[in-house]
């Protein structure tokens, strides 16, 4: 195993793109909080093999893939206990594509191709076989689960090939028209039939279910508090696996 290679490749990429061993850990920190701000020094004091996650996250930010660091640090050979370690927590980037209203019904707004970016997520998982995506969770309905501003990393109930069950967070659509729009909300299915929408919030306002139609009805219709349309169709699209919150400052009170 080298470290020495592993550090030579990070020290190489740092140079690349101008940051400092701190500059980078506060970046790779954005994508994935577990890495301190030392986590380079840490690396550089302790001669220790970092976890793939980790590593994963500084790799986004140097702008090379995780595999390239892990054949760095596995240059000269890794020990079979370090590969098994490393292995099961390799990470990979999927695409944040678009925002999803945790709150009421608003447009499905997808990121214009130019300003789309990629986050890092566990390769393995019972839908890593499948195609995902993120999108940025906008409002505070779903505050409890997801804050603003987190990423929920989804994947299309058409892909998985069985429709939702209850206690899943799931994004939901309706269309009218030309006109789409999109919530998250926690998804049940009632004993008589009738599917509910569940905000999950700290916020008084967003504490009312929204009630779909009855789920032999194809969900063709939806029933809103205070706001009805008989002629829209729902359409419950996407099941949240992950989810990845920046994070920033707290209040101290």
């Amino acid at each position: 195993m080298s470290m020495a290679d592993l550090l030579a490749a990070i020290d190489a990429r740092l140079k690349e793109h101008g940051l400092s061993d701190r500059g980078a850990c506060v970046k790779a920190h954005e994508i994935n909080p577990a890495v301190g701000v030392d986590f380079i020094r840490d690396m550089r004091r302790r001669g220790h093999p970092p976890k793939a996650d980790k590593l994963g996250a500084l790799a986004q930010v140097l702008g090379v893939s995780p595999q390239f660091f892990v054949a760095a640090l596995l240059k000269e050979g890794a020990d079979t206990g370090t590969e098994k370690q490393l292995l099961p927590a390799v990470v990979e980037p999927i695409e944040v594509r678009g925002f999803v209203q945790a709150g009421a019904w608003r447009s499905a707004l997808e990121i214009p191709v130019a300003d789309r970016y990629e986050i890092m997520v566990p390769t393995k998982g019972p839908y890593s076989h499948l195609p995902r995506y993120g999108l940025e969770v906008r409002g505070d309905s779903m505050n409890k689960f997801f804050p603003n501003g987190t990423v929920v990393e989804v994947v299309n109930f058409s892909d998985i090939g069985r429709a939702p069950e209850t206690g899943e967070c799931v994004v939901v659509i309706r269309r009218d028209g030309p006109e789409m729009e999109a919530t998250l909300k926690l998804y049940q299915l009632t004993d008589d039939g009738n599917v509910v929408l569940w905000p999950k919030s700290t916020d008084p306002q967003w504490q009312q279910p929204i009630r779909l139609c009855h789920i032999s009805d194809g969900q063709r219709h939806y029933r809103d508090f205070g706001d009805r349309s008989d002629g829209s169709d729902t359409e419950t699209l996407a099941l949240v696996i992950g989810a990845h919150l920046p994070i920033g400052k707290f209040p101290i009170t």
